[in-house]
């Protein structure tokens, strides 16, 4: 072998030497048939063991077929005494998994581990900027312009939900939608998935005589599915309205509904969305006013997406001289931040 293949074979031994250590470390989970399956350990829920591996995307297998659990990251476990501690897997055998708990180790039989998961972090964050525009001209001159910008933040039990809407649309120079939506969300998370909150939307649209509605009510909820690609939550709530319309104002009390769902397809770089909202208010006609949005994200370079989302509104009882729906098939470009 010559000096260069020597030099090659070292350097090549030394990057194994690095990165298999690396690749061992992320955990793994030893079967009772044998099977050693590499990966990061995610999660214990309803007797299953969830794993990320690189090589595939995340699944599950029994709890009752794994022999040990190896993960360097820090679980919430819950044991089924009703406990919970906070520890590392390190190692484990004859149906009895080894928990670090505190620099201690801590036995415990296989069967007792109720669940498991990363303790939340104290803050996140996620926000979208999407900007639709479409313009024409020649025989008809139109300008369709939508802004939506939307953020939640979440700083230990407490979440923030935010959105505004800033639509203009204008065809031969004359002025067919002016509609801003602003929308403000607080959930208090007490107990699990479970939250109390408050919720305030405002809107305008003089097109449609609407000179403002707003509302403040307060609202309960569950989160029905929160992992790593799919987010749903829920909540029903009471409130006040005061609304103006066509310089006339009515107020009373409404009944709310809420729904928000967010699915990541394709590994990541495709997702869904669908929110909607229900006001029934119970004052003048008895007006139901429904609001949805839903649509697809496309990743086309880091946090640059493309989007196409459909809007779709509707009153039962809207102002006089104006349709029932309105709807608005948006396509544009968006940046998450």
């Amino acid at each position: 072998m010559n000096n260069r293949n020597r030099s090659l074979m070292a350097v090549l031994t030394i990057i194994t030497a690095i990165l298999l250590p690396a690749t061992a470390s992320a955990g793994q989970l030893s079967m009772k048939n044998g099977d050693v399956i590499s990966g990061k350990v995610t999660k214990i829920e309803d007797g299953k063991v969830f794993v990320d591996p690189d090589y595939a995307d995340e699944f599950s297998v029994d709890l009752a077929e794994v022999v040990s659990i190896q993960a360097d990251q820090v679980f919430e476990v819950d044991l089924e005494d009703g406990s919970t501690v906070k520890a590392e897997f390190v190692e484990g055998g004859d149906g009895e998994q080894t928990l670090m708990v505190d620099g201690r180790e801590m036995e415990v039989a296989m069967a007792d581990l109720a669940g498991a998961a990363e303790p939340e972090p104290w803050y996140e964050r996620t926000s979208h900027a999407d900007v639709n525009m479409t313009w024409n001209s020649g025989n008809t001159d139109s300008r369709n312009n939508l802004v939506f910008l939307d953020t939640a933040i979440r700083t230990g039990d407490h979440r923030h939900l935010g959105e505004l809407t800033i639509r203009r649309d204008e065809t031969d120079g004359e002025s067919t939608k002016k509609q801003d939506l602003f929308k403000y969300s607080y959930n208090w998370l007490f107990s699990g998935p479970w939250y109390l909150g408050a919720t305030a939307p405002y809107e305008r649209d003089p097109i449609k005589d609407l000179d403002h509605r707003y509302m403040l009510g307060a609202i309960i909820g569950r989160d029905l599915i929160d992992d790593s690609n799919t987010f749903l939550t829920a909540s029903l709530g009471v409130g006040y309205t005061e609304e103006k319309y066509a310089g006339v104002a009515e107020s009373g009390a409404t009944g709310l509904w809420n729904l928000r769902y967010e699915q990541d397809l394709g590994g990541g770089d495709f997702s869904f969305f669908h929110n909607h909202s229900l006001n029934y208010q119970f004052f003048a006609d008895n007006n139901a006013i429904l609001k949805t949005n839903t649509g697809f994200r496309y990743d086309i370079l880091g946090d640059v997406y493309t989007t196409v989302s459909l809007r779709w509104d509707y009153e039962t009882e809207p102002a006089p001289g104006t349709e029932n729906e309105d709807s608005t098939l948006a396509i544009g470009i968006g940046a998450k931040f």
